[in-house]
């Protein structure tokens, strides 16, 4: 008979041990997936070796490392206000990954057949298409038609083409709104390949690859914010943020004289001249798009804006948007030139720009506007007479250009898109909602002050009634912070009113309220966060059993 033998690990070389027995100082056999010392711990599980380069489990501790202190340095430190500083969570493992991605895209269609080749091309277009009818609402600044027909159509415009990152990025978003319970593992797979796609976007040859990294990072933000993952939501946002400033958009058709050392040296980020007014027209939009994301959700959150639009670098020159289709030689010649855009609408000089991106980067503006004034002056009683003639200064300006903007939203139609309704009313809802923040910094008990603001609430719910809410699918996510005000308001009427029928106005409104944010609720985290809707609820109850 011969004699069993214990089978013998070949030699191993230098530095080949396992991670646990290189912490642990031990003697390792290098079997695999798990070698001698270790299998004797029930509870380890197999192996990691590190000779291909850093472990999985290295990569996640440097990403945790990073998020943390991150999220210390936003916590702590105290930046300039016109000093934009961002770090990349991805990095680590972005650059030992960049080749091997590449790689692996190359060869992605020689390793899939063509049967499941066109099943995945099948389901992510289906899913950009799903997308599409709420691009709008999530800050879609490029034509979604045009991009998805490019995505799918091989004789279409190379630059129209989405790049991989703004690809998945629509698709996630579509597998998002898409009723299906049963694609949870696309949300995750496109979430990956999004974010992954976006961190490596501006090394890409595409012709298009800075607006579309913008575009993808607008659409990712949104995508955490709607999970109440706002850290990770700011993040690709101010990646964005950080777009606009090194490409110069925010200096677009500037008349003012550039000065080099606001000149960002880095040519992945450098625009060449726009080929025409049109795509002018998309980097401008691009532009306020991003501004106004970032005023809103800085407003939300209660930070400062990553845009210091009121200091010299951070000046806005780029001239209003314009509606899609607007952008032609006529109505934006050569010789236009323009400076100061926001320090002018601040100083409540017209402008005579009513587009609906206009309007809605304005609202967002002075939405930004109120709430640092509101936080400034949180206290006017504690005020020395000097910093109280600064705070009706600022009170009457802010109230008089609030005013003008709500004339000059025009009212919805019956017969106008569901598109465009519902971004008519988010631009109402947001300047109403900026007129109660604006009252309540005065006094929200302030018996003068009341009617004002059930003016303001009443008139966001009489909007409201001309949207069709059995056709509205998905709201904008800012939405989710908005209709706290009126609420508040309604809470405080029932609570205080002696007019019955007042009362019961109010009572009618809470409650259509905080049916739609229950409704919503499934789509935006936000709205059943602990201060939104659940506030929401336990105020009213507290006021329904006195």
């Amino acid at each position: 008979m011969y004699s069993k033998r214990i089978p013998q690990a070949p030699p191993i070389r230098r530095g080949g041990a396992c991670n646990h027995c290189k912490r642990r100082k031990m003697r390792c056999d290098g079997m695999r997936p798990i070698c001698g010392p270790c299998s004797k711990v029930a509870s380890l599980e197999d192996c990691e070796y590190g000779e291909g380069g850093r472990t999985y489990a290295d990569q996640l501790q440097e990403q945790i490392t990073g998020l943390e202190t991150r999220v210390e340095e936003l916590q702590n430190t105290k930046v300039a206000p016109n000093v934009l500083a961002l770090h990349d969570p991805y990095y680590a493992s972005r650059n030992s990954h960049m080749s091997r991605s590449a790689s692996r895209a190359s060869g992605s269609n020689q390793t899939m057949n063509s049967s499941e080749g066109r099943t995945q091309f099948a389901q992510e277009k289906a899913l950009m298409e799903a997308f599409q009818p709420h691009a709008l609402q999530l800050g879609f600044f490029l034509d979604a038609g045009n991009i998805i027909y490019a995505f799918s159509s091989p004789n279409s415009d190379p630059r129209q083409r989405p790049t991989s990152a703004l690809s998945a990025a629509m698709a996630l978003l579509g597998a998002y709104l898409s009723p299906s319970p049963n694609i949870l593992h696309l949300k995750e797979m496109y979430l990956s390949k999004a974010v992954q796609a976006a961190s490596l976007g501006l090394s890409e040859s595409h012709p298009q690859k800075i607006l579309h990294t913008l575009q993808a990072n607008v659409l990712i933000s949104h995508y955490f914010f709607l999970h109440g993952r706002n850290l990770e939501g700011r993040w690709h946002l101010d990646n964005a943020v950080s777009l606009i400033l090194s490409a110069r958009m925010h200096r677009i058709r500037s008349s003012q004289i550039q000065d080099p050392q606001f000149i960002s040296p880095s040519s992945t980020t450098t625009l060449p001249p726009a080929r025409n007014v049109a795509e002018e027209g998309d980097r401008m939009n691009a532009m306020w798009t991003v501004l106004a994301l970032n005023c809103l959700w800085s407003a939300a959150e209660g930070v400062p804006a990553s845009i210091a639009y009121t200091t010299e670098q951070g000046r806005v020159d780029t001239p209003w948007p314009l509606d899609p289709n607007s952008y032609t030689d006529a109505t934006f010649p050569p010789d236009l030139k323009n400076s100061h855009t926001l320090q002018k609408f601040l100083a409540d000089i017209p402008d005579g720009v009513h587009s609906l991106l206009a309007l809605y980067v304005k609202a967002a503006v002075l939405f930004e506007q109120t709430t640092v004034f509101s936080k400034r002056y949180s206290n006017p009683a504690s005020r020395t007479p000097f910093e109280m003639r600064g705070f009706h200064s600022t009170f009457q300006n802010l109230r008089s250009i609030i005013t003008r903007i709500l004339t000059e939203v025009p009212p919805i139609k019956s017969g106008a898109s569901a598109g465009t309704k519902k971004r008519l009313f988010v631009i109402d809802a947001l300047l109403r909602a900026t007129m109660i923040r604006l009252y309540c910094t005065f006094g929200a008990h302030d018996p003068s002050c009341c009617p004002m603001i059930l003016d303001m609430a009443n008139g966001m719910m009489k909007c409201l009634a001309m949207v069709d809410m059995e056709s509205t699918a998905f709201w904008d996510p800012i939405m989710a912070i908005i209709w706290g005000g009126p609420a508040s308001v309604f809470i405080q009427s029932i609570q205080i009113s002696n007019n019955a029928g007042e009362t019961q106005n109010s009572i009618r409104s809470l409650n259509q309220i905080m049916g739609m944010m229950a409704r919503y609720s499934a789509d935006n985290a936000l709205m059943l966060s602990e201060t939104q809707l659940a506030e929401i609820q336990a105020k009213y109850a507290a006021v329904t059993r006195r």
